[in-house]
């Protein structure tokens, strides 16, 4: 009995390990207050990347800052990251991103929303409508 004890206890604690690692990144359900203290907004084409490491988009459309015309998003760094597994990454894929730049560097969190640019059409054309009535700096 004292062994199988101990398998339930090292059970238990492994189950809390793995629960707390899946809900590392808390972002609240409105992604509005991670949009808002964006420093760049734009739809970016993937030229290159390697999982796990970084991302680097083309800025095809920019609707908020001056990032460079080529943009490279670490990965990795933090469990909020948005570049990572599963998300499929390739080149060619078009992205609408939320970016925060620090020290010159742009990071990416999944708490702003970010996404495909296919599955961002109604966050594209609010972008669009407002970059048409006063431009975002």
């Amino acid at each position: 009995m004292p062994g199988r004890f101990r398998i339930v206890i090292l059970i238990s604690f492994a189950l809390l390990a793995i629960a707390h690692a899946a809900h590392a990144c808390d972002c609240s359900r409105d992604p509005g207050p991670a949009r808002m203290t964006s420093d760049v907004i734009f739809v970016g084409r993937v030229v290159d990347f390697k999982p796990l490491s970084f991302v680097d988009l083309e800025v095809r459309e920019l609707f908020k800052g001056r990032p460079a015309d080529r943009v490279r998003i670490i990965t990795a760094q933090s469990d909020c990251d948005y570049f990572l597994p599963p998300l499929v990454v390739s080149r060619g894929r078009e992205f609408l991103v939320y970016g925060i730049v620090r020290d010159g560097k742009v990071t990416v969190s999944r708490c702003a929303d970010p996404g495909p640019v296919d599955r961002k059409s109604v966050e594209l054309q609010q972008l669009r409508q407002s970059l048409k009535r006063s431009p975002l700096e």
